[in-house]
């Protein structure tokens, strides 16, 4: 059985969560003093510098979330994909009916997020922290639209597609996933199964403790 779509979704608490750090921000303490800048200058970086930068920054990301202190991505070696690639994925112990049902479009995802025009630091913030809170809310089926990156013809990769489906294969609450039907965004998007969270988990077994009684 699928669960209905929220009313509240993960979109709506990353906007409350911005709202609430602007509300906090007090700017007393960071106006005592008013200094004048000794020149008006604009400082340009190198490409290569902007390179290293977006390395740091891009390893980090794959380091440390808000949600947990420790997270175990990786992104030292990301295999690239193809912008129509169809992608498929089954963790060790999944049952094989659930990748053919995600093919068809038999689930209907409880959330999703589009991460068009995110870069590879941002795309990863919000895949994890998107997957962290489906698992947190019990939901089953969830939809991640990562765009085929076929606007650079010349190169054609599809970087964010890669990424996100290197990511999902290592984060342990992910239990398969497939390219989305193409009424969802064909392989442009993936439908993916999230594991059950330790609270829905103890109420099946307690409802099924019940039946057996």
């Amino acid at each position: 059985m699928t669960k209905a779509t929220p009313d509240f979704s993960f979109e709506d608490l990353l906007e409350q969560e911005l709202i609430q750090e602007v509300d906090n921000i007090d700017l007393v303490p960071k106006i005592n003093k008013i200094t004048k800048l000794a020149q008006d200058k604009v400082e340009r970086h190198s490409p290569s510098i902007d390179q290293e930068i977006a390395k740091i920054r891009q390893d980090a990301a794959t380091r440390d979330t808000k949600e947990e202190t420790v997270d175990h991505v990786s992104s030292s070696f990301v295999p690239q994909v193809q912008p129509n690639e169809v992608l498929s994925y089954r963790s060790p112990g999944a049952q094989p009916y659930m990748v053919t049902k995600l093919k068809r479009g038999e689930y209907r995802e409880a959330d999703f997020i589009d991460l068009h025009g995110k870069t590879v630091e941002q795309a990863y913030e919000l895949t994890r922290r998107f997957i962290m809170h489906a698992h947190n809310e019990g939901f089953r089926c969830v939809l991640i639209i990562h765009g085929k990156g076929e606007r650079d013809h010349l190169k054609k990769k599809a970087t964010i597609k890669s990424y996100v489906a290197h990511w999902l294969k290592q984060m342990p609450e992910v239990i398969a996933y497939h390219s989305a039907p193409e009424w969802k965004g064909g392989t442009g998007a993936l439908m993916i199964i999230v594991k059950k969270s330790s609270k829905e988990s103890l109420h099946n077994r307690e409802l099924h403790a019940r039946r057996r009684r």
